[in-house]
């Protein structure tokens, strides 16, 4: 069993892994605005959507309030991250080994992607309308490119093409970037009719988006070494596969917390509470207590310990925040705007906590779930993780031999 991870090779070139990573990060720091959004309650500062990147330059650089800078900061922010998984999507899908589907799929990939643009055009010559027609061409163009390149994701799936599963969870992630896109602008614009509704549904979309991100880069790292008994992975891939359904669980309760608060949401928002601390500790517990284990997920451990730890305390200080708000009251007008900024800047640190909570369970059950390459007779056998379909043979030199399919 080798433990040297130096001459695994990785399922992309490091580039791409790089890119995976500044994709995520730059999501998080989306995320931050989009909290700050919330926080100052800047989410309809400007009812005009959609809006170009530099539309805050153009056409609102003199604008003094606060929020608005916020909010179309957020957007600019939405942009950047298109951008970045546009490039990774591509970049993903290059690297497939099948001549022919890579080539059908970067052709639907462009397809998809310049027909987003053209619909997210028409709705800007809208943007000053009462009403928005949906253009339905580029809507069938967009349905047709991504049909066919999830047909085929699922064909390489199908036949064991090495990386399909890696090439359909960027796809996902790239219609979610894109739903997610839509769903905070019509939030903008149907917020006259239907109220804030769709404010919560938003957010709670902002953080799986995030987590399919942080699933990609952590798909695209080396893969994992040192493999599991049998037990232990069955019992680790369970703890943490309930772990992240209680977290996104949480954070639905959180969401409706901050956007519709009520005395049901909050207490389904502690209770929830109480199960992710108790599964997140036995869970902790299986992972410490095996060496191998250890080797595989030591440093997420450590991360989603010390976030549970984090969260839990910013959770009490946000709670406490809201009931003195009556005391608050009594106090000068400086200081108290003073405490309400403090408070908004606690329960934005909280829901990012809670995103980076969630991101870590989603990477822990994956390093989990796949399967370590081990030596045999001087050849190690390719890993198969949850979203891999590897299973040409690697060479110990990383090398992939001859006879890979071309479609």
């Amino acid at each position: 069993m080798t433990t040297d991870t130096t001459d695994i090779p990785r399922p992309v070139p490091h580039w791409l892994h790089a890119c995976a990573v500044l994709t995520a990060g730059i999501t998080l720091f989306l995320l931050v605005l989009g909290q700050l959004v919330t926080s100052f309650r800047a989410g309809m500062a400007d009812p005009i959507w959609p809006t170009e990147p530099w539309y805050l330059f153009v056409g609102g650089w003199q604008e003094p309030s606060r929020g608005y800078l916020i909010e179309h900061s957020h957007r600019i922010a939405g942009f950047a991250v298109g951008g970045a998984v546009a490039i990774l999507v591509l970049g993903i899908w290059w690297t497939d080994p099948r001549r022919l589907a890579r080539w059908l799929g970067l052709i639907a990939l462009i397809t998809l992607i310049a027909a987003f643009g053209q619909f997210h055009g028409a709705l800007i010559a809208q943007r000053n309308a009462v009403e928005i027609t949906i253009p339905t061409e580029p809507v069938i163009t967009m349905g047709v490119a991504l049909a066919v390149v999830l047909l085929l994701g699922l064909w390489g799936v199908a036949v064991g093409a090495r990386g399909a599963g890696l090439q359909l969870l960027a796809v996902v992630a790239l219609v979610a970037v894109m739903m997610q896109g839509l769903l905070g602008g019509f939030r903008v614009r149907l917020d006259a009719l239907f109220g804030p509704e769709l404010a919560p549904i938003h957010g709670v979309f902002g953080q799986v988006v995030f987590a399919v991100l942080v699933a990609v880069a952590v798909l695209t790292a080396r893969p994992a070494t040192g493999d599991l008994p049998d037990s232990t992975r069955r019992i680790l891939r369970h703890l943490s596969l309930v772990l992240v359904v209680l977290l996104f669980v949480q954070l639905v309760w959180g969401a409706m917390v901050r956007h519709m608060p009520n005395s049901l949401n909050q207490r389904l928002h502690i209770l929830t509470a109480f199960l992710v601390v108790f599964t997140g500790g036995w869970l902790l517990r299986a992972g410490f207590s095996n060496p191998t284990a250890r080797l595989r997920v030591g440093k997420a451990s450590w991360v989603l310990a010390g976030l549970l730890a984090i969260q839990v305390t910013l959770g009490v200080e946000a709670w406490m925040g809201k009931f003195g708000e009556e005391a608050r009251s009594s106090q000068t007008a400086s200081s108290y705007m003073s405490e309400i900024e403090k408070q908004a800047a606690i329960r934005t640190t909280h829901a990012l906590v809670g995103a980076g909570v969630l991101a870590t369970a989603v990477a822990f059950w994956l390093r989990i779930g796949a399967r370590a390459r081990v030596e045999q007779g001087g050849v190690e056998t390719g890993e198969r993780s949850v979203f891999s379909a590897r299973s040409s043979a690697v060479t110990l030199a990383g090398q992939v031999q001859p006879g890979e399919s071309l479609l």
